[in-house]
């Protein structure tokens, strides 16, 4: 079944969310936060719309979207310690979201935050 214009557009901000994630941003950074907001949003649309994509497919959505959240939650967080609790709790998505992807974006993310989560811990008790 061809993908709703719906689904294209989630797909598409979905992406740019996880480049964004990705790479390091300024704390005062807001479009990630809105931008995960909309993804909420059209993907509470995209599941009561007639024509929906597989439930597979609307549970992975769901999953980095989830991810994706927890991810902006976990940065909130005061300490590092907390940090790298939350953001080993998280789960990423399982499946790429582009065709270009051999790896899910979110697992890239995920990697990349704990590393940057573990250094901050280790900068911490050894006081550098």
């Amino acid at each position: 079944m061809a993908a709703t214009r719906l689904e294209l557009n989630l797909m598409r901000l979905l992406s740019r969310c996880e480049a964004l994630a990705a790479e390091r941003r300024d704390p005062e950074e807001w479009r990630l936060e809105k931008y995960v907001a909309a993804l909420e949003d059209m993907l509470r649309e995209l599941k009561v719309q007639v024509s929906k994509p597989a439930p597979e497919l609307l549970n992975e959505y769901s999953r980095k979207v989830d991810f994706l959240k927890g991810l902006l939650e976990a940065e909130k967080l005061s300490s590092s310690t907390e940090k790298a609790l939350a953001n080993q709790l998280l789960a990423p998505g399982r499946t790429p979201t582009t065709a270009k992807e051999r790896t899910p974006a979110t697992k890239t993310v995920h990697l990349q935050t704990k590393a940057r989560c573990t250094g901050q811990m280790r900068s911490e008790l050894l006081g550098t």
